[in-house]
């Protein structure tokens, strides 16, 4: 069952404005993957129809709330393979244009939305031009700039910060049954991310891909293509999973935005960082929809 682990400020202002009746038509959780965007959103949803901010259980009848995300997205269409298209906004549409049965809002949610292809966008900029009063719409996503500028206007921002290491690892402890030493190691690995701390510990391919990944980025330009020639003689090989690892690698030694200071200025090394997961992002899209080489990929990148 998700958890919600730190952002305890925005929880509050959330529920005061749910509480009062002066939520907006629709929000933008911003910020790192896997620190708890989703499940915020989903609790507010939660709050709304049952009144308790909590992420609702799988299985958990909620009348009006929906998640879209790509394993949506590829049950309205299975020919689809790393993008949410404009089938998944058309059934928001129909869904927000409903009477809410029994909370104050219709929420709709959308997850990893920097999937949303630019026909999609499209035709959500529509719906955020002119919402239903009863409707709540929520983008959780990594990436701000993959979203139109002029749905990004639309909707008000919230960024989720990291949580400290101290939290995670305590909550891996307490909760998880996890060994401290091994909770404070996973959380430290984790760069502020809950969500990866644990499925550190319990995955266990994405545990082998990521210290892959990690030694991969560490070798010298020379020494990295035997590294890659080796990676790719293993039978058991799942280039998607390495570029994954990769992604988080890049992204958990970003730089925070420092939005409490309302700064957005970046370094030049931390703009490279940031041009350099677009391009993993990228590759990771077209993997999943082409046939590529892997060797030639990786050394073009790297």
């Amino acid at each position: 069952m998700p958890e919600i682990i730190g952002h305890k400020e925005i929880v509050e202002d959330l529920k005061k404005l749910g509480s009062e009746q002066k939520l907006s038509h629709g929000y933008i959780f911003f910020g790192s993957s896997m620190v708890g965007k989703r499940t915020v959103a989903q609790a507010l949803a939660k709050f709304l129809e049952k009144q308790e901010f909590a992420p609702w259980t799988e299985g958990e009848a909620m009348h009006d709330a929906k998640v879209i995300d790509l394993e949506f997205a590829k049950y309205l269409d299975p020919n689809i393979k790393n993008s949410v298209g404009i089938d998944a906004v058309r059934e928001i549409k129909n869904f927000l244009f409903q009477k809410p049965n029994t909370s104050s809002r219709r929420t709709a949610i959308i997850d990893e939305c920097e999937m949303l292809t630019t026909e999609a966008q499209n035709a959500l900029l529509k719906i955020t031009e002119e919402p239903p009063p009863s409707s709540l719409l929520i983008l959780a996503t990594n990436d701000l700039d993959a979203l139109l500028p002029t749905i990004s206007s639309r909707l008000q921002k919230i960024y989720f910060g990291t949580v400290s290491e101290k939290v995670i690892a305590a909550w891996l402890a307490e909760e998880h049954g996890i060994a401290k030493k091994t909770a404070e190691e996973s959380a430290k690995k984790a760069h502020g991310k809950p969500g990866l701390a644990l499925r550190l510990l319990k995955d266990e391919d994405l545990k082998e891909a990521r210290a892959s990944a990690e030694k991969l980025f560490k070798l010298i330009p020379d020494k990295r293509r035997d590294f890659v020639k080796k990676l790719l003689e293993d039978e058991g090989f799942n280039f998607g999973k390495l570029l994954d690892a990769m992604i988080l690698y890049v992204a958990a030694n970003r730089r925070p935005f420092d939005v409490a200071q309302g700064s957005f200025s970046l370094s030049n090394s931390e703009k490279e960082k940031i041009a350099q997961w677009h391009k993993f992002l990228a590759l990771r899209q077209n993997v999943a929809n082409y046939n590529l080489n892997p060797k030639l990929q990786l050394e073009a990148l790297l």
